[in-house]
């Protein structure tokens, strides 16, 4: 077996789909059939059940997947380091984000961690709802400044750098746009927009993305989105409503849509990146970012 194939293999076990696997990969469909039956004959057993409607990992699948990821996603970022090293340029560290990511941290962030680090070169990578914890499992980017509770296994977060007001989104003549704190319990009678399936766990999904209020009352069921941009389109087209921080709010302004203030707990943000990765340089950068937080007065106590 070789590294292509466990490539190939754990791309399929991400996507539960041969065709998808293979467009992630920039490879032939067949590539990754033939990589897969390859990686299968060389084990002695089926790593996926495969049928025209399905395909699900086999429990040798689950072994190999959880075995090989961690150790596959830090022998290429290893392969990437020395290949840099080797052409005299800095690391390169992918830091994922979401909306405005870290707005007025974004500056100073990226000034004093090339001034502490300058073997290191920061790239930063916008992310999606349905990818900005499944690119830092997955190890397309190293870590990625989120939005808590964790909404992914096998993930840590550093100390918290933003708790922000939350705010809903809805159309400017909306009822509730002219309300100055508005009641969540009022969300029983409106619609939410909703995540992709499975790119996020439960607990972000009802923390972010609640299906019933604080009292228990049924949310509305909106269209599915994939980008904050999308989700904002469907609030002004009224088919559903949208939650965001204060600060995306403010970065988001977009005629005909209002930004008002919901009595409900604020939004945390966090760095996090992969348990497995123990590199000195995450939790430098962690601190690097709780300081500037305090500084700007901004990290909670």
């Amino acid at each position: 077996m070789d590294l292509k194939q466990l490539e190939c293999f754990l791309a399929v076990a991400r996507e539960l789909h041969f065709g998808r696997a293979a467009a992630k990969l920039y490879v032939s469909q067949s590539s990754v059939s033939e990589a897969v039956k390859a990686l299968e004959h060389a084990l002695g057993g089926l790593l996926f059940d495969r049928t025209s409607r399905r395909v699900a990992l086999t429990p040798l699948g689950e072994t190999l997947r959880n075995g090989a990821a961690p150790a596959i996603i830090q022998l290429k970022a290893s392969i990437e380091d020395c290949k840099q090293q080797a052409a005299g340029k800095p690391r390169l560290l992918k830091i994922g984000f979401l909306g405005g990511g870290l707005y007025e941290l974004h500056q100073p962030f990226v000034t004093e961690a090339k001034a502490a680090h300058p073997e290191i070169e920061l790239e930063f990578v916008e992310l999606t709802y349905v990818t900005h914890y499944a690119a830092v499992s997955d190890g397309t980017v190293d870590a990625a400044f989120c939005r808590l509770p964790l909404g992914a296994d096998g993930l840590r977060h550093g100390p918290v750098i933003m708790r922000d007001q939350r705010m809903l989104c809805v159309p400017q003549d909306h009822a509730l746009a002219a309300t100055g704190l508005v009641d969540p319990e009022l969300l029983a009678q409106e619609r939410l927009v909703r995540m992709v399936p499975g790119s996020v766990n439960q607990e972000w999904q009802d923390y972010h993305f609640p299906h019933h209020t604080p009292q228990g009352k049924p949310i509305g069921e909106g269209p599915v989105i994939r980008t904050i941009r999308e989700a904002i389109a469907a609030v002004g087209t009224k088919q559903a409503l949208l939650m965001l921080t204060k600060r995306a709010a403010s970065y988001y302004a977009t005629p005909q849509i209002a930004f008002v203030e919901i009595d409900l707990p604020a939004m945390p943000s966090a760095l996090v990146w992969r348990a497995d990765d123990r590199r000195p340089i995450i939790q430098e950068l962690n601190a690097l970012l709780l300081r500037i937080g305090s500084r700007y007065g901004i990290a909670p106590a």
